[in-house]
């Protein structure tokens, strides 16, 4: 399955691999969000290291994507991006400008255990 998610505490890792549409992105983090592992409030970290298809995707698909965090930014208490080749660090970046605007702090690491760190003192916010 191109996209997956795995809930590790108060953390929400959702990995994008291969050809992942962005309708699949968004189904899995409702998939995430309804599952009762899933905490009230969590970090959600993206990593989107294994995409084939994050590069060549039209900026109007990241946008929605980026922008359907906002109606549940009452659980996303942050969202973390890890991204370590330099397309998928300035899309995600872009992304996290438009999740910003929809209400939910979001930023782009290319080391994971800084991004887990980042997520976890947002919980402390």
């Amino acid at each position: 399955m191109p996209a997956t998610y795995h809930v590790r505490g108060d953390v929400v890792e959702m990995s994008l691999i291969g050809d992942c549409p962005p309708d699949e992105v968004i189904q899995t983090f409702q998939e995430a969000l309804a599952n009762s592992a899933t905490p009230s409030t969590f970090g959600l970290l993206l990593d989107v290291r294994k995409s084939t298809s994050l590069a060549t995707r039209a900026t109007a698909d990241i946008i929605r994507v980026a922008e359907h965090l906002g109606p549940h930014k009452d659980r996303v208490n942050r969202c973390a991006v890890f991204a370590t080749e330099n397309v998928h660090f300035g899309l995600s970046r872009l992304g996290a400008v438009y999740s910003e605007t929809a209400g939910v702090m979001t930023s782009v690491f290319r080391d994971h255990d800084e991004a887990i760190a980042w997520l976890r003192a947002g919980a402390r916010d």
